[in-house]
């Protein structure tokens, strides 16, 4: 029984991280989908900026909007202030001009409740979802929009690029994110994009539709649009950047709110995701579901091996687990230190990841997920 369940755990493991990528590579070599990219086509949009006490960076942000290269005419803006109890507002006041505007939510309600009372009156065709920390590259509007001319585009986004620094955990996500990157791309290429990036991305004003305050949009919307029958996709050269989490308490709350947020949001929006396409249904179920539950596995395989020591293979695969914790635990004690040693650092973020999956479940199942949050003060 012991050898039933460790080659099994190690199968899912195998099948998460490498058979995942793997089989979405060969779809996307023989099922590519293709559409014509219009760079004249500019239609009117709107950018949504939620900001909740994000005085440190809010006015960085103005700049940056009006430093993007799109036709003013045809390019609105709206810092969407979600009562802030630091000077955002006072700031975002002073500098609202032009196609520049504000709108104050009070009381406090959270990100999402602020875009579903917007979106509904943003001007133009397009919306498009952005951060208060976010810095987009001058051309980054019109390299997203210019996918829309073809119809049957439902959701294009962008580029999330790190600005790192040198610690474990920023490491860990760029290594993470490259690889998150990597599958993107071959999603993208099936015009079936599943995660996409919450601080870039733009859909059809048309096929926006409310989002329970407690989900998060950039997983209910996508899913919502590949349902009703439209091509999501990924655009590399729409350029974001941000400064990355630098400490292991901020990536772990954030990873345990992505995790309570979409266990809930797939139980929510089960309908939903069984109307969607077989390839999206495996994309979600191989990318998403399986990965959020992949400490099951872990443990699993862990606690069998303990009961083939007999037998030399199974040492060594013992023995290997057991260094691989031990650098894990290592690099979290060199962070809490100020050291950062680079070999420590995908032991380190992998139990990391994994740990808060763990903790968001808990978080899930006892529903201590929240409509608000605090925003992450390493990244900004």
């Amino acid at each position: 029984m012991a050898k039933f369940f460790f080659w099994l755990t190690l199968i899912i493991l195998f099948c998460i991280y490498l058979g995942y990528p793997l089989l979405i590579s060969i779809l996307a070599v023989f099922f590519r989908e293709s559409h014509k990219i219009d760079e004249d086509y500019l239609p009117e949009v709107t950018l949504l900026v939620p900001a909740y006490n994000e005085a440190d960076v809010i006015a960085d942000k103005i700049a940056n909007i009006f430093n993007l290269d799109y036709p003013k005419g045809k390019f609105n803006a709206v810092i969407l202030v979600d009562q802030s109890t630091d000077r955002t507002e006072e700031i975002v006041r002073s500098l609202v001009k032009d196609n520049l505007s504000m709108w104050v939510q009070s009381p406090r309600q959270g990100k999402t409740a602020a875009l579903n009372y917007f979106a509904a009156k943003a001007k133009g065709e397009i919306i498009i979802f952005s951060d208060a920390n976010s810095m987009y590259q001058p051309d980054a509007i019109g390299k997203l929009v210019r996918h829309f001319k073809n119809q049957s585009i439902g959701l294009v986004c962008g580029d999330l690029k790190f600005i790192t620094s040198d610690t474990l955990v920023s490491l860990g996500e760029s290594f993470y994110w490259s690889y998150e990157k990597f599958l993107k791309k071959k999603e993208s290429a099936l015009h079936q994009l599943l995660v996409v990036n919450g601080s870039i991305y733009a859909i059809r004003k048309k096929l926006f539709s409310s989002v329970a305050f407690d989900l998060a949009d950039d997983f209910v919307l996508p899913m919502r649009i590949s349902a009703a029958g439209y091509g999501l996709i990924y655009e590399p050269e729409a350029i974001n950047r941000e400064k990355v989490s630098t400490t292991a308490r901020d990536q772990f709350q954030r990873k345990v709110r992505i995790t309570a947020q979409g266990i809930k949001a797939s139980f929510s929006m089960l309908g939903v995701i069984f109307k969607s396409s077989a390839v999206r249904i495996m994309e979600f179920f191989m990318h998403k579901f399986l990965r959020w539950f992949a400490f099951v596995p872990i443990i699993l395989m862990f606690i069998a091996n303990c009961f083939l020591l007999d037998l030399i293979l199974y040492r060594i695969i013992f023995l290997l687990q057991v260094i691989f914790y031990f650098f894990a635990l290592l690099g979290y004690i060199f962070q809490r230190n100020g050291r950062y040693v680079k070999i420590f650092f995908v032991p380190f973020y992998f139990t990391l990841v994994n740990f808060a999956c763990f903790r968001g479940f808990l978080d899930f199942l006892f529903s201590k997920n929240k409509a608000m949050w605090e925003k992450a003060g390493s990244t900004r």
